[in-house]
């Protein structure tokens, strides 16, 4: 051990004496200073503030308060300047990084690059969090990895706002301002009520469920354009809406059994075809509007007037149903739209409640070719 001893004086003080007792003191000082007091512990004798010492391999400074060792550095190790710690050695809590510091295990380095103030692992040195790794985030020389070995884990912009969860053997979740967004399950992936899937723009093209409905909601610009080979609308339960076949027929189904489909010459129709009848409204002038339906009624109230229909479409066919009121004697005239047999125009039966019918076919605009039913009872 190369510290002092109070023999020939106090500390680093030599007493006058005789020549052997001064060399030995003169000797003692020089050894402790030479190896920086290196001893076991905190020296006894010789320290004060901001005085290092060797306390077994560690070199330490004494505080400024002079009540306290500060931790520099193994000197056993062999880059003490830049200090090397094997996997055996650690800094106490006051170490002080005045140089870069390079910590060596097994198969990694580990170092703190002081121009830049940062640690720095190379690939395949992990940093690890918890009791025995729970968390590890390393770089494998390719690519990087967040893992965690015991519970799940979370991003979080504050302490209680979630950003992404990942959850062991489960769920990974995505959060906006706090709240659940999309989440994933062993079907597929999951989007919380109301919360949508966008394309193109978070108004082109969105799918959502509202709790309550599902939606395809197409409110940007162009087309909703639904493409594939044979393209098939199905009840969740298998039951048939609508088939489009690639090459042939579109076939529209009710009950899961086929009504109508298109063919190369034409349409297949299965059953009857029904139309509504729309009632038209009653006044001085009558004008049929064509897009309502194909068929027609209008109970006269008094003497009345055709006027030429809107909204004609060639080929149109239906029926115009006429019918008396409880008084009866009301007449009726048509706009040249309208042709009859000869060129004629019908007078109307004019007994109380009576119905004619009136059976047309659009050959062009206002040409509505026309044939009377007259007193149909």
């Amino acid at each position: 051990m190369a510290r002092v001893d109070n023999t020939g004086g106090s500390g680093f003080t030599v007493d006058n004496g005789t020549g052997l007792v001064v060399r030995t003191k003169l000797n003692q000082i020089i050894a402790a200073l030479s190896t920086l007091n290196q001893g076991s512990g905190t020296p006894s004798i010789g320290v004060s503030a901001y005085s290092y010492f060797v306390d077994g391999n560690t070199l330490k400074i004494q505080n400024a308060a002079n009540d306290a060792a500060i931790t520099l550095g193994d000197v056993s190790l062999t880059n003490f300047g830049h200090a090397s710690l094997s996997a055996s050695n650690t800094f106490a809590a006051a170490t002080i990084f005045s140089e870069d510091v390079t910590l060596t295990g097994a198969s990694a380095n580990i170092v703190f690059d002081k121009s830049d103030n940062q640690l720095e692992f190379a690939d395949n040195a992990k940093a690890e969090f918890g009791t025995g790794g729970d968390l590890e985030i390393y770089q494998d020389g390719t690519d990087n990895h967040i893992v965690s070995t015991n519970g799940q884990i979370n991003i979080q912009t504050s302490s209680t706002e979630n950003s992404i969860q990942c959850i062991p053997d489960a769920q990974v979740k995505l959060f906006y301002n706090g709240v659940l967004q999309v989440s994933t399950s062993s079907t597929g992936i999951i989007f919380a009520d109301d919360k949508k899937a966008n394309f193109g723009g978070e108004s082109d093209l969105s799918i959502y469920h509202d709790g309550s409905n599902s939606y395809i909601d197409d409110s940007g610009t162009g087309n909703l354009l639904v493409r594939g080979n044979n393209i098939e609308l199905h009840k969740y339960t298998g039951e048939d809406y609508l088939k489009c076949i690639a090459n042939g027929a579109v076939e529209l189904y009710h009950d899961n059994v086929k009504k109508i489909e298109t063919a190369s010459g034409g349409i297949s129709l299965t059953g009857g075809a029904a139309a509504n009848i729309t009632a038209l409204t009653d006044g001085s002038t009558i004008t049929i509007d064509m897009a309502t339906a194909c068929h027609h009624s209008v109970t006269l109230a008094g003497n009345r007037t055709f006027a030429a229909p809107s909204n004609q479409v060639v080929g149109q066919a239906g029926s115009i149903f006429i019918t008396q009121d409880g008084s009866g004697s009301r007449t009726a005239s048509f706009n040249a739209a309208f042709k009859f047999v000869g060129g004629t125009a019908p007078t109307l039966t004019t007994t109380a409640a009576a119905v004619d019918r009136i059976d047309y076919v659009i050959l062009s605009s206002n040409v509505i070719h026309c044939a009377v039913s007259l007193d149909v009872k």
